[in-house]
This record gives structure tokens, sequence and C-alpha cells, in this order.
């Protein structure tokens, strides 16, 4: 599954995909350079011809399809491509390379910016294809107004979207949509391709396989779950979730020395605002003051959404215990105000860019339920109610440390258990719910690869070590510290060189930068005063006093937290945690920060600049000026690499005329 949270920077939408197979997923935040003037003319591929696009440097063309090919239900669909031609005429061309986008929802020609730098080594002889499948972008993008303009799918307008697809509920399935590639590619007179999906898209790059093995000369999935006999209650998210929020500590110097586990923690908060919720206020990613309920579905949601990635794994361990030990509750009211408005964020008024029904639509075509989707509705909810009750009594630890009952209080696109409740069932008897490929299909026998992030409880490694099992060539590769998604988008230069090589060698050669990627550094605790902070290390020829060097610390931690809101948030504004205001502007990779009193604590102000390298090593450059009742005037550089494990940041300067020469673990 995938999710409809657009992350931009300087504005380009990037791919990502689903939960355990269900919702959009959040997409990563990619900085991106100005895009180059479009092509002219037209191309003749195959026994089309394509005209020069007119968003994009390639050639665009359409294909019209049969919208029900059994003929059931009468009428054509237009599935819309982009063709990207190799470079080298020099040389004959190599096997196309064809890119699909998660989702479901969005199409791949949205993503091409991603797309086109993962594989731009190989464009010299290899052409790309990108293909909307039917439903998405510029394959007449479903539109059903009510559930469009839902942050989230809401069940009145699911309901309202089956009354209007009607017979054509279920024609949109990843199935058909495979069948219309084949057939693009039929058109264009490719024989052979290397797919490369990501989240949804390696659900549909299964079915894919599973139904046009011939067409393959690779595969690679990035961030995958199976298309065949996965549990439609995706027991792997709970375990998942639980282990990461345990290794992001074990390998956090800020976090491996506390008591016990940062399950532990997390779970004795579930258990306190079980038994007492609350309401606050907090600013979320935007800066917006926004009124929050903290209770055991916003935790649960807050962890599994991964609306807001790295942050919440950074940062809701020490917020547990800000809670918990001193009864501070903004830590934990940001995380879940900024959890709300990242996920709200994605949700697009333009069908085009993301179908909210093209998600429904496929998610109850494809996707295993806990219910028959045949039965009809009022039956339907009796029998979900029945199975519900069943799992509670066998398995009342499914999603540990919430209850089913809990999880089933997220948003619909999240929990998935009640998305296809209200969704009329089949009329079309040729496209059974829930079975995407043909039952007993011989899956491909081309190479594939499974890339998998091991903090990743959207599509859990769990899930992508299932689907390298289809293959009788399948392998998986799991990337340490990584997210959702790692090679599209990848700034650790890991990921994506392992894909690239793929497909040029069908073997990933050197796989070892895997375990070499930078690990979260989390937040060691939350304070109040800069004299709660411990104090930065001295260097040789600092005259600092320990006031200075926790001052100087406390002044790392509010650039760091500013660094960190760069992933939720969308407008380039933002406020500090205690006050204070910050801009941005990502013209390139390169992202220029403004900060203007700054408070990460109550009684240090900071000011300045700060310049962060989107890309490996990850430079961050900040020349800051202090301010407050924590310290005299005083003026800070401090740099680090955000990508280099175990980084220590420098800090050098002056504090109340004093030098100051210090290091510490990187914020």
């Amino acid at each position: 599954m995938i999710g409809r949270h657009s992350q931009i920077c300087a504005v380009i939408l990037l791919s990502t995909a689903c939960l355990a197979g269900t919702k959009p997923a959040p997409r990563k935040k990619i900085p991106t350079s100005p895009a180059a003037a479009p092509l002219t003319g037209s191309l003749r591929v195959g026994s089309v011809n394509l005209r020069s696009c007119r968003d994009a440097q390639a050639y665009c063309g359409t294909l019209d399809r049969a919208l029900d090919p059994s003929g059931t239900v009468p009428g054509t669909i237009r599935v819309g491509f982009e063709f990207y031609p190799h470079t080298d005429n020099s040389q004959p061309p190599l096997e196309a390379i064809v890119a699909e986008e998660g989702g479901p929802g969005y199409g791949s020609t949205g993503s091409r910016a991603s797309y086109l730098e993962l594989f731009a080594p190989l464009r010299n002889r290899r052409d790309i294809l990108l293909v909307d499948n039917r439903g998405t972008g510029k394959s007449q993008a479903l539109d059903c107004p009510l559930v469009q303009h839902e942050p989230n799918p809401r069940f009145a307008g699911i309901r309202a979207c089956g009354a209007q697809l009607a017979d054509t509920a279920y024609l949109y399935g990843s199935g058909l949509a495979a069948d219309d590639l084949a057939a693009v590619l039929d058109a264009l007179n490719i024989p052979v391709i290397n797919l490369y999906g990501d989240s949804y898209g390696t659900f549909f790059s299964q079915t894919f396989a599973g139904r046009h093995p011939e067409r393959l000369r690779s595969v690679i999935l990035d961030s995958a779950y199976p298309p065949v006999d996965q549990s439609a209650w995706y027991p792997e998210i709970a375990t998942t979730a639980r282990f990461a929020f345990d290794v992001a500590c074990q390998r956090s110097t800020t976090c491996n020395s506390l008591p016990g586990s940062s399950m532990a923690r997390i779970t004795r908060l579930a258990e306190s605002l079980r038994a007492h919720p609350f309401t606050g206020y907090a600013r979320d990613g935007e800066g917006v003051l926004r009124k929050t309920r903290a209770d055991t579905a916003a935790l649960d949601y807050l962890m599994v959404s991964n609306a807001t990635v790295s942050v919440v794994y950074r940062e809701l361990d020490p917020a547990a215990r800000a809670y918990l030990e001193h009864g501070d509750a903004a830590p934990l009211l940001r995380l879940l105000a900024e959890n709300h408005s990242a996920d709200e964020s994605g949700g697009s008024s333009d069908a085009s860019a993301y179908s909210q029904a093209l998600f429904v639509s496929v998610s109850c075509s494809d996707y295993p339920q806990i219910y028959d989707m045949t039965l009809p509705v009022a039956q339907r909810k009796l029998q979900r109610n029945q199975v519900i009750a069943e799992e509670q009594q066998k398995h009342p630890n499914l999603y540990s440390p919430f209850t089913i009952e809990e999880f089933d209080q997220i948003p619909l696109d999240t929990s998935v258990l009640d998305l296809c409740l209200v969704w009329p069932p089949p009329v079309v008897a040729a496209y059974p719910p829930g079975h995407p490929v043909p039952p007993h299909a011989q899956f491909t026998k081309a190479p594939v690869l499974v890339l998998s992030g091991d903090l990743d409880s959207l599509t859990p490694a769990r899930q992508g070590k299932h689907a390298a099992r289809l293959f009788e060539n399948g392998r998986q590769i799991i990337v340490e510290n990584s997210f959702h998604v790692t090679a599209a988008g990848d700034e650790d230069n890991c990921a994506s060189v392992i894909a690239q090589r793929f497909v040029r060698d069908l073997d990933p050669g050197d796989t070892s930068c895997v375990n070499q990627i930078a690990e979260v550094h989390l937040v060691p605790r939350f304070v109040s005063t800069a004299d709660e902070v411990d104090p930065a290390t001295a260097s040789g020829g600092n005259q600092g006093t320990d006031a200075d060097l926790r001052a100087a610390a406390a002044a790392a931690y509010t650039v760091g937290d500013v660094l960190a809101r760069w992933w939720v948030n969308y407008s380039g504004s933002g406020a500090g945690f205690r006050g204070g205001h910050f801009h941005y502007r990502s013209p390139s990779n390169l992202t220029y920060f403004h900060m203007d009193k700054l408070k990460w604590v109550e009684d240090l102000g900071v000011s300045g600049q700060m310049t962060w390298d989107y890309n490996y090593p990850g430079s961050v450059n900040a020349h800051i000026k202090l301010a407050g009742t924590a310290v005299n005037a005083g003026e800070l550089d401090i740099t680090w690499d955000s990508r280099v494990p175990l980084a220590q940041a420098v800090i050098t300067g002056n504090i109340g005329g004093r030098r100051i020469a210090a290091t510490m673990y990187a914020p």
C-alpha cells in the first residue's frame, strides 16, 4: 500500500508506496534541479507516432485499451506514457528500463525526475519508459470528488465513489494494468524490459512478472510486499515497528546506554495514554498551532503511518521519557501534530497528481481482506465483526503495544482493515477480488532483486523476503538504517548504485555499503533550559566554561532540530520548538536555512544561517549567533556530515569573549 503524502522541496514528487499492502505511503522529500527545456518534433517507435511532451524532455503517446477485456462492461480507456530515448546512437541499444510508481494512485510520469536520476548512468544505451497505470496520471485519472477531497478516505466518500464507478469499480486493478503495459510494449516493439517498481510499484511489478514472465530481463522490487499469500491482517507491521524503534535506539550513542529498551518506554507511554488520554496544542511542521489529541490511536498512527519517517525514530523515545518522567507533553504533541499535518498534506484536489479513487479501487480489487468482497455490504459487516472478535481471542497482541480495536481506529488507508467494507461487490466474474495474479502462475525466471529498508514498517523486510521467495532467481538485500523506498531518491549512494549495477550486470556486486549508512541520531532528551543539556566535549584551545559548553551543545541541538523539521515542512517556513522562526529554500540538492531567534530550550535563542547538502556525505555548515539568559552573547560555527555513521559535530567560535573549541555526537 502506499501513501498520498507528497513531501516536496522546490517541488518534486518522489515515489513510495504501500503499507503492508494497501495504503499510499509518504513520499520521500527530494530536492531537484530546474527542469530542462522540452524536446521538439515527433518520433515513431514501433507502430506508434509519439509527440514531444509538453511537461517533460520525452516523447509522449497514448494507447486505447478495452476497459473490460472480457467484454462484460463496454468502453475503452486511454493509457498515457512517456518515452525517453537512449542518448548514444553510436552503439546498439540495450533492453529498455520501465519504472513503476507506488500508490496505488500516483502516475509513474509524476515521478519522472527521480527515475531519470536513478537510471541516469544507464541511459546512454537504454530507453526509459514510464507508463501511467489506468486511472492515474495521464491515463484518465479516476476522480470521485468526495473521496478525492477528503484528507483520508472515509466511508461516505468510499461509498459514493463505489456508486459512481458502478460496474467499473473493479476494472482498475493491477492485473488489467499489467496487461496494459504489455500492450504498450507490443505497440512500441519492445520485447523485453528491465522493470523497477517501488512500494505499490513492487506489487504491480510482481503482478506483471506473474502474467508476462517472458517479457522480463530483470526486476528490481524496492520496498516490496507480495501479491499472493499475504495475510489480510499484515502482522509484520507491528513486529517491524517494535524492532525498528529498538534498533534505532541501540545504534545511536545518545540512547543505547539507557536502561531497558525503547519499545518498553513507548509501551509505557501507550499504557499511560490508554488510561489518561489528553488534548493539547502544538505547532505542526508548518508552524501552525493545532489542537491535538494524544491517545493510543494517535500514537499508533504516528508509529505505523510513516508520514514523518526518520523524525519519529529520532524523537518518539525521548518524547515518551519527557512525558512519563517530567510531565512535559510538548515534544509528544509536536510529533502528533506534525504527523497529522504531513499525512493530510498529501491529499491533492488534482486526481491526475494522486487519485484517491484509484487507490481505493485497486486496494479493494487486489489486496486480501478480512471479509469476503463478493458478499453484499450488510453481510460483509457481519463477517467483519465475527472475524475481528475471533482474532482478538486468538491473537490479542497482534499489533502490540496496541489492541486490534485501537489499530482499527486509525485512518482507513493505514489501518486498512475496514477500508473496503462499503465498497460494492464485483459484477464482472473475470476479475475475482484479491487475485491480480492467476492461480498457479509461473513467475519470471529472470533475476529479481528485492531491496528492503530495515526500519521500514510500511513494507517490512519480512514481506520483502516473502516476495523474493516467489522467484526462482530472487534475492533480497536489506539496507540498514533505511526506511521506505531505498534506491529512488537515494542520498547515500548505496541502494541506487546497487540497482544500477543490477540492471547493467544482472548482479548487485559489492553490497557492503548497506551496512555503512548513518544511523538515526536520537535526541538524547528534551529539556527546558541550557544547563540541563550535557556539555559538548572540549577540544584543544578551548577557553569556554562548563556553562558555555552546555550552551554550545544546546545551540547544536537547536540547528539539528531545524534540519529534522525539513522532512515535515513543505512550505519553506516553520517555527522553533519553543519559539522563533526559520525559513529555507532548496534550489537544488543544497538547502539554505535562515534562523531567527529559534529556541530549542527556553533560555537560549539562535539566529543565523545554515546550509545542508542533501547528498552524501550530507555536509551541514551553520554560522549562528546566541542570545538569551543562558549565555552572554556568542557566535559559533557548527559543522558535521549528516550521512556519515557516528558523525561528530565540530563547534568553534566564542561565547562571552571566550574561545570555544568542542565536539559532540552530531545532533
